[in-house]
């Protein structure tokens, strides 16, 4: 009898493990599934504010347009408020994940952050290819670059000949 008992209790040990097994294996499935379920969460939300955060980036460079308007006519009360919205809407913008970034003014064009929206010449050879002028900024999210930052880039042309 205390032979059966044990083969009985071998048995349920047995299965025991086995059902430990599979209920590891289940959870894992399970989490790996919500992982899963929230990025594709994640990229539907994403998708349904991109256009909002398209009006959102042309709003600010709307208001950086009229703030240097503003500036050139003396307008200082009205500039810093046109500084005050940008901030506003940057600030909108970070918090659903979208992030500004800036070209440095010498910096070496990058094309894959910068889109060049026009060329400066030089006769210095050492400029050649680098940033000439920062139009507007660029944004990301997540790591990539949703729009490009707009420069104009030094173009060497070679002094005319006398």
């Amino acid at each position: 009898m205390e032979e059966n008992l044990e083969r009985v209790l071998t048995g349920i040990q047995s299965d025991l493990a086995g059902l430990h097994a599979q209920s590891k294996f289940l959870n894992e499935v399970i989490d790996r599934l919500h992982t899963e379920n929230e990025q594709l969460r994640a990229a539907e939300a994403r998708r349904t504010l991109q256009p909002a955060l398209r009006e959102l980036v042309k709003l600010a460079d709307d208001w950086r347009s009229r703030r240097t308007s503003l500036a050139e006519a003396g307008h200082v009360d009205l500039t810093r408020l046109c500084d005050e919205i940008v901030e506003d809407v940057t600030l909108l913008l970070d918090r659903q994940g979208v992030e500004e970034f800036h070209a440095e003014v010498g910096a070496a064009f990058d094309r894959h952050e910068q889109r060049s929206v026009g060329t400066r010449p030089t006769e210095n050879t050492d400029q050649d290819g680098r940033i000439a002028e920062a139009r507007r900024p660029g944004y990301r999210v997540d790591g990539n670059v949703v729009r490009f930052a707009e420069v104009v880039v030094y173009k060497f042309t070679p002094p005319p000949a006398p």
